[in-house]
């Protein structure tokens, strides 16, 4: 009894099968990393620093304050107090999120400039009762990328 040679239609078919599923470790990494690429920027590293630590999520320490106020514009800066007035205001909204949060961000780009939207949700017995919205821009100059204006308010 001989054997036959020849591929047959069922052994093409779990062969395809078997190459996807070799394959589908490389195409999921390969689809995460895409779409990272486009927001995992040095500049929207500085935006979500500066919003994480004008929301009370970060050390409120004046060392990180300093840190954050090098890519800040001066215009800024002076509004929000300088590092004193930044530290202080990460102390007092430290104050207010308190027990486990939920962050949802948007960023949208134009040219030069980048804006970040971020909508923190401050869960009480894991219930959301009070969201915190968070727009930091962003701008990319001659002197590097500048955070140019915070803007925070407080809802329901």
């Amino acid at each position: 009894m001989a054997l036959k040679r020849g591929v047959k239609v069922e052994d093409a078919v779990i062969g395809a099968f078997v190459l996807l599923a070799l394959l589908y470790p490389l195409l999921i990494a390969y689809l995460i990393h895409s779409q990272r690429g486009e927001e995992s920027s040095e500049e929207i590293e500085v935006l979500r620093r500066a919003y994480l630590f004008v929301a009370g999520l970060e050390d409120c320490s004046p060392e990180v304050a300093s840190r954050l106020a090098e890519h800040m514009e001066g215009k800024l800066l002076r509004k929000l107090g300088g590092v004193a007035g930044l530290t202080k205001l990460c102390v007092e909204n430290a104050k207010k999120v308190r027990g486990n949060v939920t962050i949802e961000e948007e960023v949208e780009r134009s040219g030069k400039l980048i804006m970040m939207e971020a909508v923190i949700g401050v869960k009480e017995k894991g219930v959301v009762k009070r969201r915190i919205r968070v727009e930091v821009y962003g701008y990319t100059g001659t002197g590097g990328f500048k955070v140019t204006e915070i803007e925070y308010a407080e809802g329901s």
